[in-house]
């Protein structure tokens, strides 16, 4: 596995192991997933209530599309830089010294989305994922940030094990 060395504040390097593209690419699934189901759900919702809403659908649209937009960016602020798909994969967004992304960071990858993975549907990010060997697309390296893994894969060699003769 990849891993990228980051240096804190305190001049101690810290090693973290990077979100593989199969990581990356499975949470963005999940959380399309959601948002189709959300999409279904309120597409239901505005059948019952279009008689009720008549002339301020448009209005009703707008709310609901605006938080289906904005997604990543508010899952991201507001769960410390995992959305629901990031979560069930364990992968994070850190900035590359360390620490929390800002929300200008999140805002900055969110718009270069649009780039990496709406218009190419994910073709940039994943070149741009395995050229750069640091596990960042356009937006990371815009922002100044990397997806990582949260949880470290231990193995049996990893611990004081020692074979006894």
């Amino acid at each position: 596995m990849e891993k990228v060395k980051i240096k804190t504040t305190q001049n101690v390097d810290v090693e973290y192991e990077i979100a593989s593209i199969g990581d990356r690419i499975v949470a963005v699934l999940i959380d399309y997933l959601i948002l189709l189901v959300c999409f279904i759900a309120l597409m239901i919702l505005s059948i019952f209530i279009r008689d009720i809403l008549n002339e301020y659908m448009y209005m009703f649209f707008f709310l609901i599309y605006i938080p289906m937009i904005l997604y990543d960016l508010l899952f991201e602020i507001f769960m410390n830089g995992q959305t629901p798909g990031k979560k069930f994969r364990n992968i994070k967004v850190i900035k590359m010294d360390g620490s929390q992304p800002t929300i200008g960071n999140y805002l900055l990858r969110w718009v270069f989305r649009l780039i990496d993975i709406g218009i190419s549907y994910g073709g940039i990010a994943i070149l741009t994922i395995l050229i750069n060997g640091k596990g960042q697309r356009i937006g990371d390296i815009a922002a100044g940030t990397t997806v990582i893994k949260l949880k470290k894969s231990v193995s049996l060699r990893d611990t004081i094990f020692k074979k006894v003769e």
